[in-house]
């Protein structure tokens, strides 16, 4: 039960850090973005708009690719958000996998229960009826032959 309840509250962190982090990565990276990118000629990222906008697209690793960045320090910023985007996706991926695991273990335990009950409850019937049968063949060894 305690595992249980460790687990959950676990893996609801991992969750909540990993949403802040994402959040936290745009917004930084959106910003060194446009820091390199807003005065470089022929830039594509000219606002902070158009900076948060870039970012999101290339965490999530949709990439329009309408937005780009054109310096090298841009790029570098693109490929931290890109392999930040792979890292929750990853992340987003195994908690629910994990989730997934746990109710299916859940249940199959729940179906396991189900079905023991009754064949134990047969076994201790067929007990019971050996040790009848038992004293039946022991009464029957004690008795005078005819």
């Amino acid at each position: 039960m305690l595992h249980r309840t460790i687990g959950e509250t676990l893996r609801g962190r991992v969750v909540t850090y990993v949403a802040g982090s994402a959040a936290l990565l745009v917004f930084v990276g959106a910003l060194a973005a446009l820091d390199v990118e807003q005065s470089a000629p022929d830039a594509k990222i000219l606002t902070f708009g158009d900076a948060l906008w870039w970012a999101i697209t290339t965490i999530t690793t949709v990439g329009y690719g309408d937005m780009y960045p054109v310096t090298p320090i841009g790029r570098l910023v693109a490929s931290a958000l890109m392999m930040s985007g792979i890292a929750v996706l990853g992340v987003v991926t195994a908690s629910i996998a994990s989730w997934l695991v746990q109710r299916v273990e859940e249940s199959t335990e729940a179906a396991a229960e189900s079905v023991e009950e009754p064949l134990r409850a047969e076994l201790a019937g067929l007990a019971t009826e050996i040790a009848a049968l038992r004293r039946q063949v022991a009464e029957l060894k004690d008795r005078p032959s005819l």
